[in-house]
């Protein structure tokens, strides 16, 4: 575990653990109620066309109106983890797109359920400043 980067957090109201990272994710990124913000994120995978606020492509479809971060991966090199990440953005609220999974990057401490720093991160939406 890294802990000068990662922090717990669980906006769940009952401090459930669950396969909801991408509630968990934009909860936490636009400070928002964990009930709230998953019927949002239901009215906008339906409005959106699509079958899960889970699905890949959602949530590139769902923050397309944010700046979005390419992370660009030299042949031959490993892909950016988390600390590399904070290293280059120190402050802001991001939300990244990590493999196989989504969380929350707040003024350099990835906030989650579990440290998920050591997955590579291949995009990022910067949501604040």
């Amino acid at each position: 575990m890294n802990s000068n980067i990662y922090e717990y957090f669980n906006p769940h109201p009952k401090n459930l653990l669950t396969t909801d990272c991408v509630v968990r994710a934009v909860a936490i990124a636009f400070d928002k109620d964990y009930l709230e913000t998953r019927r949002e994120l239901n009215k906008a995978k339906r409005d959106l066309g699509f079958e899960s606020y889970k699905d890949n492509k959602f949530i590139y479809k769902y923050l397309e109106q944010f700046d979005r971060i390419i992370i660009k991966v030299p042949k031959g090199k490993p892909r950016m983890k988390a600390e590399s990440f904070i290293e280059l953005f120190k402050e802001g609220t991001y939300i990244v797109k990590m493999s196989k999974h989504i969380a929350c990057i707040k003024d350099g401490k990835l906030l989650d359920t579990w440290d998920s720093s050591e997955r590579s991160i291949y995009t990022a939406w910067k949501i604040k400043a």
